[in-house]
C-alpha cells in the first residue's frame, strides 16, 4: 500500500476510534448524540463495512429504503464505538436517566445469558455488575482488522477489551475448547455470556429456526452447556433510539426445565424481534447469508 494512503487510513482510524468517539463521549448526550447523527449521514464513513453489510441485508429485503438503512448501520456503529468511553465515564444515575430496562432479571447467581449482535450491548455490562451478576464473556477471538484499517484498529480493540472488564466483564472464554471453562464457571457460582447468531463452524452443531422469515441454523453449545448446568437461562439485548439517544435493555428470563429445543427457539424469537425493529442494527450481517439454509421466497419454518 502506498505510503500516503496508509497515511490517511491512519489518520482515519485515530480520528473514528479515538479522537470522535471521546470528544463526543465527554459533551452532554443531548449534544453529543446530535452531533453522532449528523455525522451518520455523510456517505464518506464507514464505507467498506456499510456497502457489503447492505448488499447481504438488500437479498433479504428488496424494499428496504437504503439512504435510511445506512444511515441506521453508520449510526449503531457510531455509538458503538462511544460506548466504549461512555461506559467508563459515566455511572448509576446517568443511566437511570438514558437506560430503560423491560423485563425482570433472574436472581443473582450463576446464569447463562444469551444475547446477540444486535443493538448497542455495551451497556449490558454495568447492569449485570450492579444487577450482582460476575459474568464472563464467551467469543470468538478477533481476527484482522475488524474495526478499522490499520494497527490502530487492533490498539481500539485492546483498550475496548480494558473497557469492558472495567466496566463489569470477567476475563473473556474463548470459543473452541470453552465447555470446560464454562462449566467450571457457572459451577464457580459465576455466569457467562454468549451470542448465538453467527453462521456455525463445522465442528458445531447447529439447529434450525425461523428468522425474518427465513430458514436459519444457530450453533447450540451455549444453550446445550446451560440446559445440562440446570443454571437459569436469560436473553438480553440492549437497542438504541434512532431519535432521542436512548437505550433500552430488553430481558427474558426463561421459565425452568425448557428442552434444548424449546430455549433455541426461544432464542431465535427474541433475535427475531429485534431485527425486525431495526434491521440495521445487525451488527453481522456482512456474516448473515451464512445463517440462512434457503432463499428469501422460500417458505419459513
Amino acid at each position: 500500500m502506498p505510503m500516503p494512503e496508509r497515511l490517511r487510513n491512519a489518520a482515519a482510524d485515530a480520528l473514528m476510534l479515538f479522537v470522535v468517539p471521546c470528544f463526543v463521549a465527554l459533551l452532554p448526550w443531548r449534544i453529543g448524540f446530535a452531533v453522532l447523527k449528523r455525522m451518520a449521514r455523510s456517505d464518506r464513513l464507514y464505507r467498506l463495512s456499510v456497502e457489503p453489510a447492505w448488499n447481504a441485508a438488500h437479498a433479504h429485503d428488496p424494499d428496504a429504503d437504503e439512504r435510511e438503512w445506512k444511515y441506521h448501520f453508520r449510526l449503531l456503529r457510531l455509538v458503538d464505538h462511544v460506548d466504549v468511553y461512555l461506559t467508563l465515564l459515566r455511572g448509576m444515575r446517568w443511566r437511570m436517566r438514558h437506560v430503560v430496562e423491560k423485563g425482570g432479571w433472574p436472581a443473582p447467581g450463576p446464569c447463562v445469558f444469551l444475547t446477540c449482535h444486535w443493538g448497542a450491548g455495551g451497556w449490558i455490562w454495568p447492569r449485570l455488575r450492579e444487577r450482582g451478576f460476575d459474568a464472563h464473556f464467551v467469543a470468538r477471538r478477533a481476527s484482522g482488522r475488524a474495526l478499522g484499517m490499520t494497527r490502530l484498529s487492533h490498539r481500539f480493540g485492546i483498550f475496548r477489551a480494558w473497557a469492558l472488564r472495567r466496566s463489569g466483564s470477567a476475563a473473556p472464554i474463548f470459543t473452541g475448547a470453552s465447555a470446560i471453562e464454562v462449566t467450571q464457571a457457572l459451577c464457580s457460582g459465576r455466569s457467562v455470556v454468549a451470542m448465538l447468531d453467527l453462521p456455525a463452524r463445522s465442528e458445531q452443531q447447529a439447529t434450525t429456526v425461523s428468522l425474518l422469515g427465513r430458514r436459519a441454523q444457530l450453533p447450540i453449545g451455549m444453550a446445550r452447556i446451560a440446559v445440562a448446568a440446570g443454571v437459569p437461562i436469560t436473553l438480553i439485548s440492549c437497542g438504541l433510539n434512532p431519535n432521542s439517544g436512548q437505550r433500552d435493555i430488553c430481558v427474558e428470563t426463561l421459565t425452568s426445565g425448557l428442552t434444548l429445543e424449546q430455549v433455541m427457539q426461544r432464542y431465535a424469537a427474541h433475535l427475531d424481534m429485534r431485527l425486525r425493529e431495526i434491521p440495521a442494527y445487525w451488527q453481522i450481517w456482512r456474516e448473515a447469508p451464512g445463517l440462512f439454509i434457503d432463499t428469501p421466497d422460500d417458505q419459513a419454518l
